[in-house]
């Protein structure tokens, strides 16, 4: 078993308040985690409405396995048309 964990450093368009980036980030993080079965929680920057940092954790028979689910993930947040991915970092765990 192999564990991996990806930081994400994202700008959240459309958000004034941090009510809103709290719905916003909501919905991103329980997509997130019912697609990808990954475990996904905002870690930072929780006093601007604008920013946010995302921390997922992947488990996979193998490291290559764990990875390659965070890479997806990386590569379906790029996509969505409401937050942009600033910064990415992947970490082998275990």
């Amino acid at each position: 078993m192999h564990v991996a964990s990806l930081r994400l450093e994202l700008r959240v368009d459309d958000c004034l308040t941090l009510r809103q980036k709290r719905r916003r980030m909501r919905a991103i993080i329980d997509k997130l985690h019912r697609h990808f079965n990954v475990s996904v929680a905002e870690v930072g920057r929780h006093d601007r409405p604008a920013e946010a940092v995302l921390g997922v954790a992947a488990v996979g028979g193998t490291r290559r396995d764990a990875r390659e689910v965070l890479v997806r993930v990386a590569d379906a947040l790029g996509a969505h048309p409401r937050a942009e991915v600033l910064d990415q970092v992947v970490l082998d765990l275990l």
